[in-house]
C-alpha cells in the first residue's frame, strides 16, 4: 500500500509544470533567472540558549546546567514558482551537569539535549496557482502535532527526509500527502522509517476547521514505547477546532477529535486503541480561559495507545513524566489560563491524570509560565512545571525549571 500512496504523491509533482507561467510571473515578482533568484536569497539565524534544572525524587542528583542552539539558513528568491532553503544547526552544553544520553544509566535526572553539528532542513519548495510541494529534509506537523511534530522545543528539532504535497480545492478544502522515509530524531540520529501521511481538510466558514487525516508508521521496534518486537501502527481519525465570535470582542474556542491506533504492516496485535479529545474555553484579546480533556486509550491493560512522533511538551504536561502512554492508557483533564499585558504573557495549566483501565490514579501537575517578548527578534520565556504521583504509585516527584531566551534575526 505505501508504495501506492509514494507514486500518487509524486505523480501529482509534474503538475507543477501547469502553473509555472502564472500571471504573477509576467508582472515580474519573481526573478527572470536563477541567477538573481540565488543572489536575492536571504541569510538566517537563529540563537536559542536555555538553562536547564531539573530535580526527580528517584534520583539522588540535581541535574543543571546550560544548553544552546544555533541555526544559520539561507532561502532563494522564488523562480518559476520555485525556491530552496538549506540550514545548519549547532547544539552545545555548557556548566554541564547532567546526563545527556538516555543509553546510559546515570544519577542524574534525563536532559536529552546532546552536542551535535550537522544539517538541518534542506529543501525545495514549489508553489503554484493550488498546488504546493515540498522534497527533501524538512519539518512535519500533522495539524496541532498531536501525532507528527518537530518537536521543537528540544534544542535538535525532529526532521523528515521525504516529499510532501497540498492541492486546494474550491470552498476552502484542500487535500494533502507525504511520504517520509528517515527520521532525524531530537539526539541528531538518523534512522530509517517509512511514514505516510494522509489528510483532507475543508474550512466551511472563516474561523472553523474539519479534517479527516490517516497516519501509517511502519517502524522498526521501539522497545522505550511498548516493549513489542514489532510498533508499527495505522491511525485514522477525524478532528473539528475553531471559535465562535461573541459580542465585545469575545471569543468562544473549541476543539474536538477521535481516532484509532491499530497495527500495521506487521505490527503487534496488541495494538489495539482509540483516542479522543474534547475542549472548549472563552477568551478575549489579551486572555483565555480553557478546559481540555484528553483520553488516551488501552486495549484491557495490554497496551496504551502510543504516539512516538508527538509533540510532547504541548500535551500531558511539562515534566514529560508521560513519554510513554502507561499500558493502562491515560485521561488527562486540564484547565489552561493565559493572560496578555505589554510586552509580557503569563501562562498556566493544571493537569489530573487517571488511567483508562483500571482507574488508577496517576497523579497532577502544575505548568507555569512568563514569557516576554521584545520586537521580532528577542523572546525570553521562564517556565516551570511540578508533577506529583498519585498515591500509592512508584512514580517519582518531579520540578523542572527552565529559562529560554531565542534571538532570530
Amino acid at each position: 500500500m505505501h508504495r501506492g500512496i509514494h507514486a500518487a504523491i509524486l505523480a501529482v509533482l509534474p503538475l507543477a509544470t501547469a502553473h509555472a507561467q502564472s500571471p504573477a510571473d509576467d508582472i515580474g515578482n519573481n526573478p527572470s533567472r536563477i541567477e538573481d533568484a540565488i543572489a536575492a536569497g536571504r541569510f538566517s539565524l537563529e540563537l536559542r540558549p536555555r538553562y536547564n534544572r531539573i530535580e526527580e525524587s528517584d534520583k539522588p542528583d540535581l541535574t543543571r546546567g546550560g544548553t544552546v542552539r544555533a541555526v544559520a539558513g539561507w532561502r532563494s528568491a522564488p523562480f518559476e514558482g520555485f525556491r530552496a532553503s538549506i540550514e545548519a544547526i549547532h547544539t552545545d552544553t555548557f556548566a554541564k551537569e547532567f546526563n545527556d544520553n538516555p543509553a546510559l544509566g546515570s544519577d542524574y535526572p534525563l536532559l536529552p539535549d546532546p552536542r551535535y553539528t550537522g544539517l538541518n532542513q534542506a529543501y525545495v519548495d514549489y508553489e503554484g496557482e493550488s498546488l504546493g510541494a515540498r522534497a527533501g529534509r524538512q519539518v512535519v506537523r500533522l495539524y496541532n502535532g498531536r501525532w507528527v511534530s518537530d518537536n521543537d522545543f528540544r534544542q535538535i528539532p525532529q526532521l523528515f527526509d521525504g516529499i510532501s504535497a497540498r492541492y486546494g480545492l474550491p470552498a476552502g478544502a484542500e487535500l494533502a500527502g507525504a511520504y517520509l522515509d528517515r527520521q532525524r530524531t531530537t539526539s541528531g540520529d538518523l534512522r530509517p522509517l517509512r511514514l505516510m501521511l494522509l489528510n483532507a481538510s475543508w474550512n466551511p466558514r472563516p474561523g472553523h476547521a474539519l479534517a479527516a487525516y490517516a497516519v501509517f508508521h511502519d517502524q522498526a521496534q521501539n522497545g522505550a514505547f511498548t516493549g513489542f518486537a514489532d510498533n508499527s501502527y495505522k491511525v485514522a481519525g477525524a478532528r473539528a477546532e475553531g471559535a465562535f465570535a461573541m459580542r465585545r470582542g469575545l471569543q468562544l474556542p473549541y476543539t474536538l477529535e477521535a481516532a484509532r491506533q491499530r497495527p500495521y504492516s506487521g505490527g503487534d496485535a496488541r495494538i489495539h486503541a482509540s483516542y479522543w479529545r474534547a475542549g472548549a474555553g472563552v477568551g478575549g484579546p489579551a486572555w483565555t480561559l480553557r478546559y481540555d480533556e484528553e483520553r488516551k486509550g488501552s486495549n484491557g491493560g495490554q497496551f496504551g495507545l502510543q504516539m512516538p512522533l508527538t509533540d510532547f511538551y504541548a500535551f500531558n504536561g511539562w515534566t514529560l513524566h508521560f513519554f510513554n502512554t502507561p499500558r493502562q492508557g491515560l485521561r488527562d483533564r486540564w484547565l489552561t489560563g493565559r493572560y496578555s499585558i505589554g510586552d509580557f504573557t503569563l501562562y498556566a495549566e493544571g493537569h489530573r491524570f487517571r488511567s483508562d483501565y483500571g482507574n488508577i490514579d496517576f497523579g497532577r501537575e502544575v505548568d507555569t509560565g512568563i514569557t516576554y517578548a521584545w520586537g521580532e527578534h528577542l523572546v525570553a520565556r521562564l517556565q516551570h512545571a511540578r508533577y506529583d504521583p498519585g498515591a500509592g504509585t512508584p512514580d517519582p516527584a518531579i520540578r523542572k525549571l527552565w529559562l529560554t531566551v531565542s534571538l532570530a534575526f
